[in-house]
């Protein structure tokens, strides 16, 4: 009796030593991380990645899922990164959360940020980050002057208007300066982009608003030593672009990343679509005239009017292009300035995002208005 006792009891102790091993664990959820801090707070970037890590301990992760300012789950498979562009200025969220071979979901990881638009003392400005772009005819259809094309890095950020300077904006400036307002050819001003504005006194303009908004002149005015070229934050003259804090007309390397949509990498031939009617006024629709600002569809950065409507004056001189690469390209010397996006009296392959239209500074007329920015400090 005693020895059945004994090996029910060591039998016993063999069973409740072995359990805990021999018992399966129910499955359990994977688990998620932020490899990378993210945006938090205000961000003037319109285009943000988001990177995570995902890992399972009785199991493998099969899945990842995100979705965007609390909408449907969006199947991303078992890529780690995600790139959000295009948001509307405002709150935003994104989430992502992983699913294991078993189909149960981890926790959710969440990123908050709040997308903010540039705003000057006139008009709205859209924030364009730096990168990299094939600059020139990538298409093989252009002319001469559009190659060869050549790869350009802009190794900052900076802000675009988001439409070209209208007669309302302009009329301001000619009122508080006394200058001359200019001739509308009767098709009325307001919110049509201003024309007949020289290259000279886009250049006022420019230094005219950042004096409003509390920012050094860009430019040496017309008649002073120096005349026209770029100031440096202490006044003195420069050919490094982003030392000139005030606002100013673009360079050539920026109107086309921005016309092109900047780190979007659109391959439109016209700024925003392949259908040009979509996005610009050109011989086609325009009744030989100008028309209002943003009233045709915005690029993927939302930024308007970047082909047709109106020639836009660039800061740089006009110059050859050469194969070689360029950072951060500004051409301070030569004798006509350059202007792009074409225009309403120019045919569909006159107002490609690559076309160049070289120009006298002095020269004036109803084909040709302005846009600026300013580097974003």
């Amino acid at each position: 009796m005693k020895l059945k006792l004994f090996f029910f009891v060591l039998f016993l102790s063999i069973v409740l030593f072995l359990t805990p091993s021999c018992i399966f664990r129910s499955n359990q959820p994977p688990l998620i991380e932020k490899e990378s801090s993210g945006p938090s707070g205000d961000t003037l970037d319109d285009c943000i990645t988001f990177k995570w890590l995902g890992y399972d301990d009785d199991g493998y992760v099969s899945l990842y899922q995100y979705r965007t300012d609390g909408g449907q789950w969006v199947d991303h498979g078992t890529k780690t990164s995600y790139t959000w562009c295009g948001y509307q200025e405002g709150d935003h969220t994104f989430e992502v959360r992983a699913k294991d071979d078993k189909g149960l979901a981890s926790e959710r990881i969440i990123w908050t940020f709040t997308f903010l638009l540039f705003e000057s003392y006139l008009g709205d400005f859209v924030f364009v980050s730096g990168g990299s772009f094939t600059m020139g005819d990538t298409w093989g259809d252009g002319l001469n002057m559009e190659k060869p094309t050549h790869q350009v890095e802009l190794t900052y950020g900076f802000f675009v208007g988001k439409y070209p300077v209208t007669f309302n904006e302009y009329n301001e400036f000619c009122v508080d300066k006394g200058a001359v307002i200019p001739s509308d050819e009767g098709w009325g001003m307001g919110s049509r982009p201003v024309i007949n504005v020289p290259w000279w006194m886009a250049i006022e303009y420019c230094n005219w608003l950042s004096e409003k908004d509390g920012l050094p002149p860009a430019y040496v005015s017309r008649c002073e030593v120096n005349e026209g070229q770029l100031l440096d934050s202490e006044g003195k003259v420069t050919t490094d672009i982003t030392e000139v804090l005030g606002y100013r007309l673009l360079t050539e390397a920026e109107w086309e990343y921005a016309s092109r949509g900047g780190k979007h990498n659109s391959e439109y031939k016209w700024s925003g679509s392949d259908n040009p009617s979509l996005v610009a006024w050109y011989d086609y629709n325009s009744s030989d005239k100008t028309h209002p600002v943003g009233q045709l569809e915005p690029n993927a950065l939302g930024i308007y009017d970047m082909s047709g409507n109106v020639l836009e004056w660039c800061t740089d001189f006009y110059s050859e292009y050469t194969a070689s690469q360029k950072a951060n390209p500004y051409v301070s010397s030569g004798t006509h300035r350059i202007c792009r996006g074409g225009c309403w009296a120019f045919p569909e392959v006159n107002i490609r995002v690559s076309y160049r239209f070289p120009a006298l500074p002095m020269d004036f007329a109803s084909l040709a208005g302005f846009r600026i920015g300013r580097i974003a400090q």
